[in-house]
């Protein structure tokens, strides 16, 4: 594995690139302030635009370290105007492995771009940052982001019963996962 942090990508429809400064009020808006939009994250909706500016604030100051790896997803028509966000979650440095994790701004569902985007970022992590392999889960009641991890060309590896505390509740999750090999 060689980090070498978040770089633009550029994929048919989508401009994935590092956050800036400004960003945060586009997030509160199109995602970060929406209880229905975050049902399915680990997270809950920031309470206002200055817990946004903090966090986009701390980002920015990440990306000054090469295993920092997050990306603010835009439309390439209008590349100011933050959609979703796809990052690195966490790092196995001992099997040179990642977790993956993603939010879009329900405004944008069901449109495949989702599925583009984890494709570029899958493909960068993979043959350029040298990852071995990386992972994404989900909660099962989110089957719509199994389905992006199997567009995108993750394989399903398992579901965990009753494996994870989420917003009050104890749920299953599923796995995918994808190996540096599998796309060879």
């Amino acid at each position: 594995m060689k980090h070498i942090g978040t770089q633009r990508l550029l994929t048919e429809r989508l401009l994935l690139r590092p956050f800036v400064a400004k960003d945060y009020l586009a997030m509160y808006r199109n995602w970060a302030s929406e209880p229905d939009n975050l049902r399915h994250i680990t997270w809950s909706t920031y309470e206002n635009t200055d817990v946004t500016k903090q966090s986009v604030a701390q980002w920015v100051q990440q990306y000054q370290d090469l295993d920092f790896y997050k990306w603010a997803i835009c439309l390439k028509e209008n590349s100011d105007e933050v959609i979703g966000d796809i990052s690195v979650v966490d790092i196995d440095e001992d099997i040179n492995a990642c977790e993956v994790g993603y939010v879009l701004s329900k405004r944008y569902w069901g449109r495949g771009l989702m599925t583009e985007a984890l494709q570029e970022v899958l493909s960068y992590l993979l043959k350029e940052a040298d990852f071995n392999c990386v992972t994404a889960d989900f909660v099962t009641d989110n089957p719509a982001s199994g389905r992006v991890m199997a567009k995108a060309g993750m394989i399903y590896e398992a579901t965990f019963r009753k494996a994870v505390f989420h917003k009050g509740k104890i749920k299953d999750f599923s796995s995918y996962g994808i190996l540096k090999s599998d796309l060879q």
